[in-house]
């Protein structure tokens, strides 16, 4: 799987070097397929989540594990509109005069940029049914939750950040 991951990533720099236009959607879009993998990957692999899990009682993991799902439902249901949000750049683009259209590449990026950055804002702004606070009886649970919700954040977090250095380097590279 580490295999993959590395191949994918070399293969969206190739690409982004050496057959895209630079442009702004290409950019945000490699920013945040670079935000994702990072992030997928380092919770998948969290050592610091696996250890939170263990310390919660049978009733708060079978919670943890409903509100788990929940936010993977509601990470898709974003991917699902930014989808349907692409559809309709892909369906204007066709509809536009033969010179007035954008490049494969180009509407390649802007669905991409615009599938996740719609799924970024509907996960964060959401409402949740429920949160894991609500249901800790103690401030040791309170302390590990609080730093297992931090953990995940940085995570995300860095892997954006990954991606913008990535992008600027790149860009700056090759003076785009």
């Amino acid at each position: 799987m580490d295999n993959f991951i590395l191949y994918f990533i070399f293969y969206i720099l190739y690409i982004f070097i050496y057959k895209m236009p630079c442009s702004i959607s290409c950019s945000i879009s490699t920013v945040f397929i670079i935000a994702m993998i990072y992030f997928y990957n380092m919770t998948l692999k969290s050592d610091f989540i696996q250890n939170y899990k263990k310390t919660l009682p049978t009733n708060l993991k079978i919670l943890y594990e409903k509100l788990a799902k929940e936010r993977l439902y509601i990470s898709l249901y974003g991917y699902i509109l930014g989808f349907i949000l692409s559809l309709f750049i892909i369906f204007y683009n066709l509809r536009l005069k033969k010179n007035e259209k954008l490049n494969n590449i180009s509407i390649v990026c802007i669905v991409m940029s615009t599938c996740f950055l719609t799924n970024y804002f509907y996960y964060i702004l959401s409402p949740k049914s429920d949160w894991m606070l609500n249901h800790v009886d103690n401030q040791s649970e309170v302390t590990a939750w609080l730093k297992m919700y931090r953990q995940m954040q940085v995570y995300y977090h860095s892997g954006l950040v990954l991606g913008i250095i990535a992008v600027g380097v790149l860009a700056f590279a090759f003076r785009c």
